[in-house]
């Protein structure tokens, strides 16, 4: 009788223990999957920042090959000078060539700070439409498929998020 008792007891003393863990877990889990490599290739702001980038970087080349058919046509003349002027002319190129090669690195610099910036305006971009999505749809968890091994193609959201992205990216480009 009396283990019965302490059995009814306890079992009493425990049931709310259990309803509030039933509760405060949920039974399923939503969970997505975005691989993030297709998102970015396939967004069409990464294309157009690339292409702009290329503009950036032929640009500087066409800069950059007159300042060397400069410093050839000026070794060319070397030849057809006296010693004194050969002097004046050398030293001229002398300075034209310390002068490439500073171009060469603002341009290098130049061109690689744009693109991370660009790079982290994107991801940046990105991750703000994949939390919102996940937010409007009711996930608990978007994974990045860098860091899955295997998973099954309806968990894939990559599609929805590229998606987002250009259509967003499209309105505005037309603002």
């Amino acid at each position: 009788m009396a283990a019965k008792l302490l059995f009814l007891l306890l079992s009493i003393c425990c049931l709310p223990l259990t309803s509030y863990a039933a509760d405060t877990v949920p039974a399923v889990h939503k969970i997505g999957l975005v691989r993030l490599e297709k998102v970015f290739e396939s967004y069409e702001r990464t294309k157009s920042s690339s292409a702009q980038l290329e503009a950036l970087s032929n640009t500087k080349q066409a800069q950059r090959e007159k300042l060397v058919t400069e410093i050839r046509g000026m070794r060319d003349e070397l030849a057809l000078l006296n010693d004194e002027s050969r002097m004046e002319r050398q030293k001229g190129i002398e300075d034209k060539l310390k002068d490439l090669a500073q171009f060469d690195q603002e341009v290098k610099t130049t061109i690689s700070k744009k693109r991370e910036a660009s790079l982290k305006e994107i991801l940046d971009e990105i991750e703000q439409v994949v939390t919102e999505y996940s937010k409007q749809r009711g996930f608990d968890l978007i994974l990045s498929d860098r860091a899955v091994l295997y998973t099954i193609d309806p968990l894939d959201v990559t599609g929805d998020i590229v998606a987002i992205l250009n259509q967003r990216y499209a309105a505005k480009k037309k603002s």
